[in-house]
This record gives structure tokens, C-alpha cells and sequence, in this order.
């Protein structure tokens, strides 16, 4: 495999300009590792009031929920225990994900924690959110945000996938809606 820088003429035929690039593979295999963030999709069918532990009783709307997790070890089976319903309830997200429709589970692999920048991002393109959920752990206002129409078919959620996904690694100072709100940690 030979990895090229390729340009496209208006007429999708290539340019004469092709370089050779070169892959850092140390950094790449480091970042590939189970390890990171995640981003689970819920579908709420109705609205409807569900207790959430010290939340108490929360009014939840209609609509496509998207909840910012991390795991920095065992990645890919923390992911996985959102799939399950049947399971003991630990998390914030055990409660919405009781009475929710599993959508998609999204992977933001990292050896650094991102969790609380990317629910910041998230924050930016979200219609509404849930205050206090799933952020016990952090100073975030939360870690739940929500859509009333499925997330994917927006451009705005698909930068901010890409970005944190493969453009944090090459621009790591600029987010293509605005800035990142951390956890101020």
C-alpha cells in the first residue's frame, strides 16, 4: 500500500500534482487502540417524565438523544452494554436507554480524554439538552443532548463527527462550528 495526495480537475479527472504521504504509524496505532469516547444515538418515541437517580423525575421530549460517554480502557464493550436492555443499572443513561429504541453507537477512539470537549462541541449543534445528565464526574452542564428529527441527516452533526473522528488529529486548534467548551479541568 502507498499512501498518495491526489487533486481532482473540476472534470473528476486527477491533477498532475500527486505526492507521496507519509503515515506517522506510531501515533496511528496508539489512537487506534479500545480505548476513548463514545457517542450513543437513542430514539424516544413519545415524550414522557423518567426518574434518573438524583435527577429525580425528568421530562423527556420526542426525539433523538445523543449521549457523550467514555471509556479508557475496554472501549468496544462498554459500547456493546448499551445495546442490552436487560442489565443493572449504574448510569444515568441505564434509565433513558430502559425506555429508548437503540439507534447507533458511535466510537471516537483516543488515547486522551475527550469526553467533556466533545460534549461541548455537541452542545453547539444539539436542539435541546438535559441539565446534569450523565456530567456527576465533571463540570459540564451536561452529557446529554437532543435532536427532533434523526441526527444523520445533518451536515452540522456529520463535521462535528468528522472533526472529532479524523480532523482533531491534523487541526487540532479549530472546530468547524464554533469553539470547544471543555470541562474546565
Amino acid at each position: 500500500m502507498i499512501p498518495l495526495s491526489v487533486k481532482w480537475k473540476q472534470d473528476l479527472s486527477v491533477a498532475p500534482e500527486v505526492k507521496l504521504l507519509q503515515i506517522p504509524w506510531g501515533y496511528v496505532e496508539e489512537e487506534a487502540k479500545d480505548r476513548g469516547s463514545y457517542v450513543l444515538i437513542l430514539e424516544l418515541k413519545r415524550a414522557q417524565k423518567i426518574p434518573v437517580g438524583r435527577l429525580g423525575e425528568v421530562s423527556f421530549r420526542k426525539g433523538f438523544y445523543a449521549y457523550v460517554g467514555s471509556a479508557m480502557v475496554h472501549l468496544t464493550k462498554r459500547m456493546e452494554r448499551h445495546r442490552h436492555l436487560r442489565k443493572q443499572h449504574h448510569w444515568h443513561i441505564d434509565e433513558l436507554r430502559a425506555v429508548t429504541d437503540f439507534h447507533s453507537v458511535l466510537a471516537i477512539r483516543s488515547s486522551i480524554r475527550l469526553e467533556c470537549e466533545i460534549a461541548g462541541a455537541l452542545s453547539k449543534i444539539s436542539e435541546w439538552a438535559i441539565p446534569g445528565f450523565g456530567c456527576t464526574d465533571c463540570s459540564c452542564n451536561t452529557h446529554l443532548f437532543a435532536f427532533e428529527k434523526n441526527p444523520f441527516h445533518s451536515e452540522k452533526f456529520h463535521q462535528w463527527l468528522q472533526y472529532f473522528r479524523m480532523d482533531r488529529t491534523l487541526f487540532s486548534d479549530s472546530f468547524p462550528i464554533g469553539s470547544c467548551v471543555g470541562s474546565g479541568k
